[in-house]
């Protein structure tokens, strides 16, 4: 739960600086939606360290932001390589949160 708790957070820092990676800082839409899902990603999962089951919020909605993160390339008309990390990391994201859903343990 914590290792995932802690890659999920991971992911929510790389899309908070990705606008700079990739190059498209200069959209401040862009900008502002990497920033803002990136940063509610990163404390929500920071606040859902070592919890899971149905009832954690924090990874629902960490979860809803992975689906946003696989919808944003489309909005924006990114280029292939921006379009391909979103939408595997959305997945990831997804399904890392997903798993502290649905864990065994509960």
């Amino acid at each position: 739960m914590t290792f995932k708790n802690l890659l999920s957070a991971c992911l929510g820092v790389w899309f908070l600086v990705t606008p700079w990676v990739f190059g498209f800082a200069d959209q401040t839409n862009a900008l502002l939606a990497c920033g803002i899902l990136g940063g509610l990603q990163f404390i929500c999962s920071l606040l859902a360290l070592g919890k899971s089951g149905k009832k954690v919020w924090q990874n629902w909605v960490c979860f809803f932001i992975g689906a946003v993160y696989i919808v944003l390339p489309n909005l924006y008309h990114w280029d292939m390589m921006e379009f391909f990390v979103f939408v595997g990391l959305g997945f990831l994201t997804m399904l890392v949160n997903y798993s502290n859903l649905y864990s065994d343990m509960n």
